[in-house]
């Protein structure tokens, strides 16, 4: 009898520690493996278009292959059913491929760009394999305010011998206004641009890095620049495939 009832307490036993152990161990797993499925499944279908702006300038004569790029998007990217895939103002993070400037008798300047991943706002990441489709310049309004002008006040003089240089007594200065602004603004990039627009002497190459989808921007000039803001039209590539050109 003494027997069985040590017998019965050791199961006993036994089974409370596995009842201890067991269900917390398995609560924990099941999310993390619906949060790993879910971001598993937020891929992009090839030839999917995002529309993106750089977050700040880069020029190829002062950064090196390595260096971090970061972009935004400017538009929300929704799924067939209208469901929002990758939200507006999203980052986009990438890396730079290569960087060149042009040497004594050199005939251009080169920046390689790869795009890896969005950083989504709520949490998870999508990675990327995207090409530069279209390059654009930044879309920017201009006013008198930004041109740094001042009105300028003017003198009605006298006789040049009478010495007078001011306004007679009791009329006020004269203020030249300047001439009302036009509101220049660049192009604004679309689903269905190629190339470079609002953008002299630069190209685009679709040129791959580390077996991954990469674009080259290629300058005559001395180097590569481009300003923050600048627009870019990014277009996803079959996994594997051989980018399109631009």
């Amino acid at each position: 009898m003494r027997l069985i009832g040590s017998t019965l307490l050791t199961f006993l036993g036994a089974s409370l520690t596995l009842g201890a152990l067991v269900p917390p161990t398995l609560a924990q797993e099941v999310p993390s493996a619906a949060g790993r499925s879910g971001q598993s499944q937020a891929t992009l279908a090839p030839g999917s278009t995002i529309l993106a702006e750089l977050n700040s300038s880069v020029d190829s004569k002062k950064v090196k292959a390595g260096d971090p790029i970061v972009a935004h998007t400017v538009e929300a990217l929704k799924s067939a059913d209208d469901r929002t895939i990758v939200p507006k103002g999203t980052k986009i993070e990438g890396h730079i491929t290569q960087a060149t400037a042009r040497g004594k008798g050199g005939q251009e300047s080169a920046l390689g760009i790869q795009f890896e991943k969005a950083v989504l706002k709520e949490g998870g990441e999508i990675e990327l394999s995207v090409i530069i489709q279209a390059l654009g310049a930044p879309v920017t309004f201009a006013a008198p305010s930004d041109l740094g002008t001042q009105p300028t006040v003017g003198t009605t003089q006298t006789s040049p011998m009478g010495g007078h240089s001011g306004p007679p007594a009791g009329q006020s200065p004269q203020v030249a206004t300047p001439p009302e602004s036009s509101g220049i603004s660049s192009p604004q990039l679309g689903t269905k641009s190629r190339g470079v627009i609002g953008l002299h002497g630069l190209t685009l190459n679709a040129e791959p890095a580390n077996n991954r989808p990469a674009t080259t921007v290629v300058s005559n000039g001395k180097s590569v620049r481009l300003d923050g803001g600048t627009q870019m039209l990014l277009v996803v590539q079959a996994s594997g495939a051989e980018p399109s050109g631009q």
